[in-house]
């Protein structure tokens, strides 16, 4: 099954995933972006056409993606001409339903779970590709696709879909939070940041052996006071007090939920 794509957005995502496309002897027929240079620039990697107007994308794809805000994804699918292809989104909380009431031959999800920046191009082939579609045959065309693209590909309906996008906030994104203020801290009282990388990375280790809980450590599992409070005072000047102290109850009530 030969499959060629218009890929619908030129952020973080969609670079990503058309330098993927493209590494896989997918065709990208089309780059679309409101911006010009945004289209001109991705297009330009992979060979496709830019364009900035949807009046000009091409009818007769496979596959449309629209690597999109969220937001955005309501306002320009009914904007699309009528296609023959299937369309598809790449959003972790938008349901599928957004596509209800237009005209096209399927819709569908697919949803890389991944952290993606548009200057640090990822490979695709150990990321999970999530799935949801209104039909069979709309499922094994995307899963078709997927599979050119990575050996991890997983049914998912939008509700465990937006429960993934969330445990992901968690998992990275708050994650990435909470190390730039370790970065912070560190910077601003003259210790190189490297200090810390040989304990995150343990942390992630043991995290993926079970129940990240069942591995907690630090002196909010202790209960430590005394500790706690010293660490209270001296994060009070930048305005942590309050997240430092939230945390660490967030972490006294999972481990008394544990033990039950």
């Amino acid at each position: 099954m030969k499959q060629n794509v218009v890929l619908v957005g030129a952020g973080n995502l969609a670079t990503s995933l058309a330098i993927a496309l493209h590494n896989a002897g997918v065709p990208v027929s089309q780059v679309y972006s409101r911006t010009i240079e945004s289209a001109r620039s991705l297009a330009k990697v992979i060979g496709a056409e830019p364009i900035n107007s949807v009046e000009h994308i091409l009818t007769n794809a496979c596959i449309y993606i629209v690597a999109l805000p969220d937001d955005v994804i309501p306002q320009i699918i009914f904007k699309l001409p009528q296609v023959s292809g299937i369309i598809a989104h790449t959003s972790g909380s938008t349901p599928v339903s957004v596509f209800e009431g237009i005209d096209a031959k399927g819709y569908g999800v697919f949803y890389p779970f991944q952290t993606f920046s548009r200057n640090r191009v990822i490979p695709f082939n150990n990321i999970p590709i999530c799935l949801e579609a209104n039909n069979v045959e709309t499922f094994k065309q995307l899963e078709h696709l997927a599979g050119n693209l990575s050996s991890i590909v997983v049914p998912m309906d939008s509700e465990k879909r937006k429960w993934l996008h969330l445990s992901g906030v968690f998992a990275c994104n708050f994650t990435n939070h909470m190390l730039a203020l370790a970065y912070r801290l560190t910077t601003e009282h003259q210790i190189s940041f490297d200090v810390v990388k040989p304990l995150v990375e343990e942390t992630v280790r043991k995290a993926f052996e079970g129940n990240p809980a069942h591995f907690q450590t630090g002196p909010a599992i202790r209960n430590d006071k005394q500790i706690m409070e010293r660490h209270a005072q001296m994060l009070s000047a930048i305005g942590l007090t309050d997240l430092y102290k939230e945390l660490s109850l967030s972490i006294q009530n999972l481990a008394k939920e544990l033990k039950g």
